[in-house]
């Protein structure tokens, strides 16, 4: 009841347990009685009813609210009305709307005066056990309809308690042979995890705290938290090599997997064993298939291997249990968040599972050399080519970047992205294998060469001329430099600076930083191996957002040093919570802290401010502060372009982005992106439309960020740039039009 009534926007409460779904075509309407009473007989203390019209303006979205309300267990049943006589539904217009909404709808008595029409036998329940009904000798009086997709999973359930074969994988194996697909007739999987559950009951019987029986009885969608608390186990993230451990050592025999949010392969399933050691996949509405360790070649594998999936470990008996979770195998930290480092081979990816890879890491350990082997896992389909997961590739641009002296590139699988990294971007070489019909060969790709040189087979020699086809090492910075730049998350860069600020203070470490920063802008404004294009042209190519705000950080120290003092002048911090209210002028030289409060979110004085700033709002009072110091730039000596530089940083370090959830909207790199359109519309190149490419090539901002913007732009940037007024209205209607994604 409580997530209904958290949305009185759309939803009104009609009574105790009875909420009213409203749109602006029925704000006015007023609902029959009957309605009403159909409603009263639904609601128990643990049922809610929620009224909706026939008829609504925007289906989609009410459906798509109505399953998360199933998957959150919200026990709703649907009270539809007509939109025309605000009356109760006849039987074929309740069919037609139950098509577009799949849920769970109340109906009256009365739509079945003969008793249930053939054919509606396992979707039309009556509100009364059928005991009551005989003991009575009357009708029902209201009706639950089940989704087909419901009914489906229920006849299943109903086909395994009729089965006379004990609980064990054989049985499970028999009885998905078939196949139950439970989609219905508009390709929406309902969230009902009834499937799931028939899996366990094949294999081990009934549920630790829901039997098989009751199951049935509750003829309603199962939902995740709902089988959890049947199991008596909550799910909780584990490393593969651990599950994997528990199947090996006996102690366990299934484990349910559930995928991360935007997963490639969403959903959930399980991995059972059966007694001869073999390892399938259970879904309960396909047949069972076989297990491959191989997360390039399955897709169920690959998502075992995300640190985000969840599982249940079962043991034999059918207990779930929590395993103990030892550490995974003794790699040492190496270059990267998600690389590890055994002896001159850094493994980047999924821990190797198969023969074959076993094979790639004895070759790389017999040669001199340090060598990088990506396990490679695909990432989203492009047009463009084959793609790499993105945490992988993030990670080897970091890697590669940080190590000159790493030459070759090790791949288990061909792709596409992957060889731009490595041979263009970085000038490396790349050894990966390639099918020429039923046989393996190995393509040595150098950035100095636009051929690939094939080999039969992986050999030392291969890597050895591997080595001779990439660019020779570049020197690299200073080690207080290439430590600066190194650094994981903004926090350490800013404990970094605090501990070597007088040394890094200097024109010289400037005079670095910039010439890194030239460095990587020509290598980006390079001709391809392939001489069509430039190497930034290419959508597989990443830009450095890092290099410029770290010398904006220098340099913007040795500013402050030459400025008036600060005693007495207010810190260069947001002072003021609500972003309705103006920003007070900064009086004063702004140092590093400032920027860096931006780029940390650093928590403001509560005492300071009177209230408690939520952490969200906090990297948007910063922000707001950054271009109220571009308005005062005579007084803080900061420019546009150096607040470019932060604001594209943000985010950028490398456990910054690995610490992001799969699918995860880009929101900082959305400011960076107005911030940038700014730049161009006062810079005179808004005309030819380049920040409306920005702002179409980024995510939408949340409805608090786009208030935001709303003040600053009104407050801060027209006054700076009054003369542009025209063209930031355009802007700032982009912003507001842009399709939520995110959430309001």
């Amino acid at each position: 009841m409580g997530v209904l009534a958290d949305c009185l926007e759309v939803i009104s409460t009609d009574g105790p347990g009875m909420f009213r779904y409203k749109d602006a075509a029925s704000l006015s309407t007023v609902v029959d009685d009957r309605v009403y009473d159909l409603a009263r007989k639904m609601v128990t203390p643990d049922t809610t009813a929620l009224l909706i019209p026939a008829s609504v303006s925007n289906p989609k979205s009410l459906r798509a609210y109505l399953h998360d309300l199933v998957a959150a267990d919200a026990r709703v049943v649907v009270v539809p009305f007509s939109s025309k006589s605000s009356g109760l539904l006849d039987l074929d217009s309740a069919l037609r709307l139950q098509d577009k909404l799949g849920v769970v709808l109340a109906l009256p008595g009365s739509v079945a005066p003969g008793g249930v029409p053939p054919g509606l036998e396992d979707r039309l329940r009556s509100v009364e056990s059928e005991a009551e009904l005989e003991r009575i000798g009357e009708q029902a009086s209201a009706y639950r309809l089940l989704p087909e997709t419901l009914a489906a999973n229920l006849r299943q359930l109903a086909e395994l308690d009729m089965a006379g074969q004990p609980a064990s994988v054989a049985k499970l194996v028999s009885h998905s042979a078939a196949g139950r697909p439970t989609v219905s007739r508009d390709g929406f999987v309902a969230g009902d995890l009834s499937p799931l559950a028939a899996v366990y009951y094949a294999t081990f019987g009934d549920l630790p705290k829901l039997s098989l029986a009751e199951l049935r009885a509750l003829a309603r969608p199962l939902s995740r938290q709902r089988l959890h608390e049947a199991l008596g186990q909550n799910p909780m993230p584990m490393p593969l090599a651990n599950v994997l451990g528990e199947f090996e050592s006996g102690r366990a025999a299934a484990a349910l997997v559930h995928a991360p949010a935007g997963s490639p392969t969403p959903g959930s399933f399980w991995m059972v064993k059966d007694d001869a050691g073999q390892s399938w996949w259970a879904t309960g509405t396909e047949p069972v298939a076989p297990v491959d360790l191989d997360g390039s070649v399955d897709r169920r594998t690959a998502v075992m291997e995300d640190p985000y999936s969840e599982f249940v470990v079962v043991t034999s008996q059918g207990v779930p249990y929590l395993p103990y979770l030892p550490a995974e195998p003794p790699w040492t930290l190496s270059v990267s968040a998600n690389a590890r480092r055994d002896g001159n081979t850094i493994l980047l990816g999924p821990a190797p599972s198969s023969t074959a890879t076993d094979e790639i890491t004895k070759v790389i350990k017999n040669h001199g050399g340090l060598v990088v082997l990506v396990n490679v896992r695909r990432g989203a389909p492009s047009r463009h080519g084959t793609t790499l997961k993105a945490s992988i590739a993030e990670s080897l641009h970091h890697i590669l970047a940080m190590n000159p002296a790493i030459s070759v590139v090790v791949a288990t699988e061909r792709n596409d992205e992957l060889e731009f990294i490595v041979a263009d971007q970085h000038g490396r070489s790349l050894v990966q294998p390639t099918m020429v019909g039923f046989e393996k060969f190995w393509d040595v790709q150098g950035a100095r060469s636009a051929y690939r040189e094939r080999y039969r087979s992986l050999t030392d020699g291969a890597l050895t001329r591997a080595e001779a086809l990439a660019h020779p090492p570049k020197p690299g910075p200073s080690d207080l430099v290439a430590r600066f730049i190194n650094q994981p998350t903004w926090k350490h860069v800013e404990s970094y600076l605090k501990q070597h600020g007088d040394d890094l203070l200097t024109r010289a470490v400037v005079r670095e930083l910039t010439d890194l920063e030239s460095a990587s802008i020509a290598n980006g404004e390079r001709i391809s191996r392939y001489g069509n294009k430039q190497i930034k042209d290419s959508p597989f190519f990443r830009e450095d957002r890092i290099l410029a705000a770290l010398r904006v950080l220098i340099e913007q120290d040795l500013r402050a040093q030459k400025g008036p003092e600060k005693a007495g002048e207010r810190p260069l911090e947001p002072l003021n919570g609500w972003p309705t209210e103006k920003v007070k002028p900064h009086t004063q030289t702004a140092d590093s802290t400032f920027f860096l409060g931006y780029l940390t979110s650093r928590p403001l004085n509560e005492a300071r401010i009177g209230h408690k700033v939520g952490d969200y709002q906090v990297g948007l009072l910063w922000l707001r502060e950054l271009l109220q110091a571009v308005r005062d730039a005579d007084k803080t000596k900061v420019t546009l372009a150096d607040v470019l530089a932060v604001v594209r940083a943000k985010g950028e370090l490398e456990e910054e982005r690995a610490a992001r959830l799969p699918g995860e909207p880009e929101i900082f790199r959305a400011h960076a992106a107005i911030v940038e359109a700014i730049a161009d519309i006062v810079g005179g190149r808004g005309a030819s439309g380049r920040w409306l490419e920005r702002l179409n090539a980024t995510d939408c901002l949340t409805g608090i960020d786009r208030v935001f913007w709303h003040f600053i732009l009104r407050d801060i940037v027209l006054p700076t740039y009054g003369a542009h007024k025209a063209e930031i209205g355009r802007m700032q209607d982009r912003i507001n039009a842009c399709n939520d994604v995110v959430g309001a």
